[in-house]
């Protein structure tokens, strides 16, 4: 079996609706250790199967691994070059387990506790030789988790590490010696440590307090020395090593100037070997400089994309990388040889079809603060008195990056320019920035959301009567907040899952803080404003005069689906035209090709009526 051609071929590549939000037609390969076959989802047959990509075929023929019946694929791994790992759920329940799947019988053998309750696949290490596994499991959802080690060879389970009273997380060394736990009790945490398997566990120094404010612990083999994230005193998040006999930080390492640490990348021993970041585009610092030696040679035959190295073979010999852009859902490509060979197109129904550039741009918000953002042009067109969407992003406590985004090629493909600002409290460029962001819902960030509007409209680029606002989550509340407070800026306004009610959110998410911890969430969203329902669209509903399209799932977890329904009931009962749409069994965003689909037509038909482009 063979993935299928785009619909479109041998026509004129002209994308619907339906095209921008399809599902991946590959998603998550993952390379075989000989290097000689790919396992990955793909689309075959109208859905997403667990299949194999053979590379020693030259057709790259693709068969589909058959799943136990009534079970989903959580995820998958190779432990060797015919045998795979899958986790498997079943039905709409948090339990999973593991299994062994024999590629040459198709045999599925059960690895570790077969559904004793909850979840059977928290792998915390898997040997590069496919010898061992560990895994944490708890019998009871309340007790402290164990650690167990499966022999991969013979099935045979043994107790590793038992629980520890309030140790909820291990850490575990490359070597696969589980060398630390993190406690936590009281609000108090604590750290348990050893150096190797022959040790008991002890408590580390004072200060060792891994759980707050320090990220990405990990340990280097043989040695009390590992490597931890951490604010530095410019208060962005560095590099630093961590002294886990002493339980507290050392040296720092590495600091990038202008932006947080994302991360770092560790070798087979657990020594570091490059750091993550991301400026205007995601981006690796290698440190190691073969590393560095072999990206530059993938960027030269991948120019002007973001490359990384997903997977790779025993050897290294082969690699599979995923090469993407801000205009491309992206592609992956085996390269060997000096040479990068294309395997498949995340979304071939966009092949050839003109997309949007997206240019990274910087501002200053009416006090002076910089902003930072994307700024996406419709493919065609001069960058001059453009319709505009501004799209401010979710969290509000996250960030928009130079990557895909099926909405927004969507809205430049009708010829719309995009702008998504990096608002005061976006996170990644230091803990200031991200402070500047407290108390400013529905103030200091929707001001950094109009600032850019005008200083677009001040270059021509954007046509300043030509406007409309679009978001999801927090951006679906800043659409919302636009609708009242602006009504001369923007001429309509679209939420997917937006906050109406600032106050019932927050009694909402009570019940996942503890008190101290709720009351500092609530300060920093309220401020100094008198109320929170002084920050609530919908208690200024009669000052709603633009027209909005809201949309939200009804399972929707995250933001009730009651805050775009009452919304919308306040709406009728004014007798304002206004759009709605509820999707049933949608979460905090669509998972649904059709569902996706269908937003994106209807965001399209709003745009014509109150913004055409």
């Amino acid at each position: 079996m063979v993935l299928a051609a785009p619909a479109w071929a041998g026509a004129d590549p002209v994308p619907s609706a339906a095209d921008y939000a399809a599902s991946p037609a590959i998603a998550d390969p993952v390379l075989s250790p000989d290097g000689l076959r790919v396992a990955a989802r793909a689309r075959l047959d109208g859905r997403s199967r667990l299949a194999l990509f053979n590379l020693a075929d030259p057709a790259r023929a693709v068969q589909p691994i058959a799943l136990p019946q009534g079970e989903r694929l959580e995820w998958f791994y190779w432990l060797d070059s015919n045998r795979l790992l899958a986790s498997l759920g079943r039905g709409g329940t948090d339990v999973t387990r593991l299994v062994a799947i024999d590629l040459t019988s198709g045999a599925a053998t059960q690895i570790g506790p077969d559904r004793a309750g909850g979840a059977g696949d928290e792998l915390v290490h898997i040997d590069r030789a496919g010898a061992f596994l560990l895994l944490k499991h708890q019998d009871q959802e309340d007790e402290a988790p164990a650690i167990y080690r499966v022999d991969l060879r013979t099935g045979a389970t043994t107790l590793a590490v038992a629980p520890q009273p309030g140790v909820w997380d291990w850490l575990v060394d490359s070597a696969g010696v589980v060398r630390a736990g993190m406690g936590a009790r009281g609000g108090k945490s604590w750290m348990l440590y050893r150096r190797g398997e022959g040790e008991r566990f002890s408590r580390s120094g004072r200060g060792a307090d891994p759980r707050s404010g320090i990220d990405q612990l990990t340990a280097v083999r043989d040695s009390d020395q590992g490597y931890a994230l951490a604010d530095t005193r410019s208060g962005r998040t560095g590099l630093f090593t961590y002294d886990f006999r002493k339980g507290r930080l050392g040296a720092l390492l590495y600091e990038n100037p202008e932006v947080d640490l994302d991360g770092f990348e560790t070798g087979t021993d657990g020594r570091v070997t490059g750091v993550d970041y991301t400026l205007d585009r995601r981006e690796t610092h290698w440190l190691d400089p073969a590393l560095a030696k072999q990206q530059a040679a993938i960027d030269v035959a991948l120019p002007g994309r973001s490359n990384h190295v997903i997977s790779a073979s025993a050897d290294c010999a082969r690699l599979l990388v995923l090469s993407e852009s801000a205009s491309d859902p992206g592609a992956y490509y085996l390269v060997a040889d000096g040479r990068a060979e294309l395997l498949a197109e995340i979304n071939p129904a966009l092949r050839g079809t003109p997309a949007g550039e997206m240019r990274a741009v910087r501002y200053r918000a009416r006090d002076g603060l910089e902003i930072r953002g994307y700024l996406t042009l419709p493919p065609g067109r001069a960058a001059a008195g453009l319709p505009l969407i501004v799209m401010p992003h979710g969290g509000p406590f996250a960030r928009d990056d130079w990557e895909y985004d099926p909405w927004v090629q969507y809205l430049a493909g009708k010829g719309y320019a995009v702008l998504q600002p990096n608002f005061r409290g976006s996170t990644g460029f230091g803990d200031q920035f991200v402070a500047a962001g407290d108390g400013e819902w529905g103030r200091g960030m929707q001001d950094d959301v109009d600032d850019g509007v005008k200083w677009l409209a001040g270059q021509g680029t954007a046509d300043p009567k030509r406007v409309c606002i679009m978001g999801a989550s927090f951006g679906g509340y800043a659409a919302m907040w636009a609708a009242v407070r602006n009504p001369e800026t923007y001429r309509c306004a679209i939420s997917f899952a937006g906050i109406s009610d600032v106050k019932g959110q927050l009694d909402y998410d009570r019940k996942t803080f503890d008190e101290r911890d709720f009351r500092v969430w609530r300060r920093r969203i309220q401020g100094d404003a008198r109320s929170l329902e002084s920050l609530s669209p919908l208690n200024f509903v009669e000052q709603m005069r633009v027209p909005i399209l809201i949309a939200n799932g009804t399972a929707d977890t995250v933001v009730p689906p009651d805050q775009s329904e009452r919304l919308h009931q306040a709406l009728t009962r004014l007798g304002r035209a206004h759009g709605y749409v509820a999707y049933p069994g949608e979460g905090h965003s669509l998972s649904d090709p059709a569902h996706e689909a269908d937003f994106l037509a209807r965001v399209g038909a709003f745009l014509d009526a109150n913004n055409p482009s």
